[in-house]
């Protein structure tokens, strides 16, 4: 059954991230669609000790009122980066009126040996160094939060397991675009989950010349024209 055209989307940005790493994505969309909303989820958007004091669910409250205040323009798609791909993820299986899903470097798991002692860790090493460069064009300045907190990223944890989990509930038409740089990190997301949702079309588009936060590098146009057509339903 084909998915009805999207009449509004809400764009969901990353962990220890901003909505400016959206807002170029929104602009492009506006065109297409009644409305575009691109929340600040808690703790973003400030200073990093901000995320010392947000959980997960905060993050899924600010995203789910977003979409209530899209759904007036018609049909919602969710549009999300990186943790923004996990809770538009928890959003589509939980909201089965949501008409679509679009992921940019979805995070859904991460392999490090030091995740299960995180509960204990963020007592004694409260935050980290958070100096890598997720940009490949050297014209983009866009930097998230210089510093994590480690309560943060085990808040982080907790929805990656939660979401997990709830996989199979989602059925909505996904577009998702996962880029090379990422490597076997990104690949693993993007296989979990390609297994665990139950839609019927699942279209993959690989970025070869972006870093995580593709949606400002040099793929953007291809994954703002792409999203597009996949929202109004003239193709994928």
């Amino acid at each position: 059954m084909t998915a009805p055209a999207a009449g509004a989307a809400v764009l969901l940005h990353g962990f220890a991230g901003s909505p400016s790493s959206m807002e170029p994505f929104a602009e492009a969309l506006k065109p297409q669609l009644g409305r575009v909303e691109v929340p600040v989820l808690r703790g973003h958007g400030g200073t990093w000790p901000d995320l010392r004091s947000v959980t997960w669910k905060n993050w899924y409250e600010d995203a789910s009122e977003a979409v209530t205040a899209a759904s007036g323009a018609g049909p919602v798609a969710v549009v999300g980066l990186s943790m923004g791909g996990a809770l538009a993820l928890r959003l589509a299986a939980l909201q089965p009126e949501i008409s679509h899903v679009v992921l940019v470097n979805p995070a859904l798991t991460m392999a490090n040996p030091l995740l299960p002692l995180l509960p204990i860790l963020k007592y004694v090493v409260p935050s980290i160094a958070n100096e890598q460069r997720q940009v490949n064009d050297p014209s983009v300045g866009y930097q998230g939060y210089r510093r994590i907190p480690l309560r943060a990223v085990h808040e982080l944890t907790r929805l990656w397991a939660d979401v997990r989990g709830r996989l199979p509930a989602v059925t909505q038409p996904i577009l998702v675009f996962r880029s090379l740089a990422d490597g076997e990190a990104g690949l693993r997301s993007v296989t979990v989950m390609r297994d665990g949702v139950r839609s019927a079309e699942v279209v993959e588009v690989p970025l070869k010349r972006s870093g995580h936060v593709a949606t400002l590098d040099w793929d953007a146009p291809e994954i703002f024209e792409r999203t597009a057509a996949f929202l109004t339903g003239e193709g994928g």
